[in-house]
């Protein structure tokens, strides 16, 4: 397995003499095997290089996989000048997680608009397919991969690979759940549940790359940008069992002497700690080799499957301190996630009354109350594995007595809203209030997540369009026979359906019921309501397991601007809807006529 850095650096590029070392460009990772394919972690300016020396290699274009860890613009900006995604037939997978206000396709497609750059999406010639991911395991290839959330100002994946014995973990833009200045002599405290989850994701890789982009002298005036110290990483390492690690994500003001002289305080750090570990600071064009494992032990890639997931479920947001759960309300307001807030002194009696999927504690006192009252809520039967988020007043670990179990997790104010969407996502991912669907595992899904094969308004759309009127899409999952909206209810978005059968009908007058139509994957339901407002005209019932990104009635509105093509294709399925129903209602007419007739005894009844 060999591993080769083409950038470096985090947050923006950063040329010049004092960065030429290290390297200016950013986040871009290579992952190359003897089996050909190219596995690629994030799509920094590095991408750019990377990509001509894919096209110098010859013996043709092998399979891509891009890896991003999320969509802030450090890792995505060298995806328009990736050079195999201008290439005919050339065939790129692009697996991330779904940003907070955009599906991946979305984001990538955005910074591609006509204002930012010359060529949009839907210009390139390479087949792209967007796969978005959760907390989950799937196969590419002979590489096994884990997904973990990292805690970032936005949803951040990290990776690891695995191929026989051997690992490699990509984790990079993650802040410490708790963070306090600590000695070699006595290293940071891994108590958070978030930080225990990290150190056991990063447990035993054979190289670490983290992303180490200030030093704890640094990190108080950067607290809550979402970014790691090299002493937390040091000890995170030596603590993981790691046998080598990777400082990333260089910050851009850090020219290669300070990087140099923090990798070499880092390497005494875990002398000190009677740690053997090898440490260094990723620089561009460096490769590392890990010893390939022996044939008999790699992995063939089959079996397993992977999950597309998008969270969804209840939240209770109750507590002492009435302004913080209004801003956790608003914070959360976007995700359009079901939030109950109430105040009551017995959160328990609360949660066991509600059933939520996840508690939100806010208090403007310190950390210790609030955790009784998490042990309380934990207590009871209905709370037993329930995630508790607290939300307390006090900063920092401080005198915080012992976390309830691994589902308990706190955050100080003030917080950053974005960090807390970004966490609740993860949590709500955990514990298993998704919206899901399964592909194979070792198999290209038919379609992006996000865009179904089908005849419906989706079909051929240009990316651009695509990702525009899905931008503020999100993922329903219905079981066989639920009913998705009934005739007579009110008005409600419209949903693109990914996979299953939903059948549509209206109830007749005379009480019987008219099937209209079966709709399938690639089809649209509910678009009528969505444009006019008025109430549903007809029932839609999922006719098996199916599943469908929902947009609401205003946002599809709004992005109908954005994708002409899909304007015309709305008027078309208005005409032939209007088709259909001038049919239905010349039968209803005729009908009427049929029962006044019989009534009347100038008919004889149908047999």
């Amino acid at each position: 397995m060999l591993i080769r850095f083409w950038g470096t650096r985090g947050s923006v590029p950063a040329p010049g003499r004092r960065t030429a070392f290290f390297g200016g460009n950013t986040n871009c990772v290579e992952v190359r095997a003897d089996d050909g394919q190219v596995i690629i972690m994030d799509c920094g300016t590095g991408a750019r290089p990377l990509g001509l020396d894919i096209l110098n290699r010859g013996a043709g274009l092998p399979p891509i996989h891009v890896l991003i860890t999320h969509t802030h613009w450090d890792h995505i900006q060298g995806f328009p000048f990736f050079g195999p995604a201008y290439v005919p037939g050339a065939r790129l997978t692009v697996y991330g997680t779904r940003g907070l206000d955009r599906t991946l396709e979305g984001s990538l497609s955005g910074q591609m608009q006509h204002t930012y750059f010359p060529v949009q999406l839907e210009n390139l010639h390479a087949d792209i397919e967007f796969v978005e991911v959760s907390e989950e395991r799937f196969s590419l290839g002979r590489y096994r991969v884990r997904t973990q959330f990292l805690n970032h100002t936005a949803p951040t994946i990290a990776y690891r690979l695995e191929a026989g014995p051997l690992s490699v973990v990509y984790a990079t833009d993650h802040e410490p759940f708790w963070w306090t200045p600590s000695r070699p002599t006595a290293p940071s405290r891994f108590e958070h549940p978030g930080d225990q989850r990290h150190l056991d994701f990063v447990a035993g890789a054979d190289l670490l790359i983290h992303d180490a982009q200030y030093t704890d002298r640094e990190y108080p005036a950067k607290y809550g940008w979402g970014h790691s110290t090299v002493e937390y990483v040091t000890d995170l390492a030596v603590r993981a069992g790691a046998k080598r690690v990777a400082f990333f994500h260089h910050d851009p003001a850090h020219a290669d002497a300070w990087i140099r002289q923090q990798t070499e305080r880092a390497q005494r750090r875990a002398q000190v700690q009677g740690s053997r570990l090898e440490i260094f600071a990723a620089a561009e064009g460096l490769e590392v080799v890990l010893a390939e494992p022996k044939a008999e032990e790699r992995n063939t890639g089959a079996g397993g499957r992977r999950v597309v997931s998008t969270p969804t479920g209840h939240i209770l947001v109750t507590g002492s301190d009435p302004t913080a759960a209004k801003e956790v309300r608003d914070a959360l307001a976007p995700d359009s996630y079901r939030v109950t807030s109430a105040h009551q002194d017995d959160p328990a009696r609360l949660a066991a009354k509600l059933r939520p999927d996840l508690v939100i504690l806010v208090g403007a006192e310190s950390q210790a109350p609030l955790l009784q009252q998490a042990e309380r809520l934990r207590a009871e039967k209905a709370g037993a594995r329930l995630p508790v988020l607290v939300l307390a007043g006090a900063e920092g670990p401080g005198a915080r007595g012992r976390l309830v179990g691994d589902l308990t997790d706190v955050l100080s104010h003030p917080f950053n809203p974005a960090m807390l969407r970004s966490r609740v996502r993860a949590w709500l991912s955990r514990s298993g209030k998704v919206a899901q669907r399964q592909v194979p595992a070792d198999t290209h899904p038919a379609a992006p997540a996000q865009s179904p094969p089908g005849t419906g308004l989706l079909k051929g759309l240009p990316f651009s369009e695509r990702a525009a009127l899905l931008a503020g899409a999100f993922t329903s999952r219905f079981r066989a026979g639920e009913i998705i909206f009934r005739q007579g209810d009110a008005a409600g978005g419209v949903y693109f359906l990914r996979s299953g059968r939903v059948e549509i009908s209206i109830k007749r007058p005379d009480g019987r019921r008219v099937v209209l139509a079966v709709a399938k994957a690639g089809d649209t339901v509910g678009e009528l309501a969505a444009l006019d407002g008025g109430v549903r005209t007809a029932t839609a019932k999922a006719l098996q397991a199916t599943t469908a990104d929902y947009v609401p009635a205003d946002v599809f509105q709004a992005s109908l601007a954005a994708a002409p093509g899909a304007v015309i294709r709305v008027l078309r399925l208005m005409a032939a809807r209007l088709r259909q129903t001038d049919g239905l209602i010349g039968e209803l007419t005729a009908l009427r006529r049929r029962h006044r007739s019989i009534r009347s005894g100038t008919g004889r009844p149908a047999r």
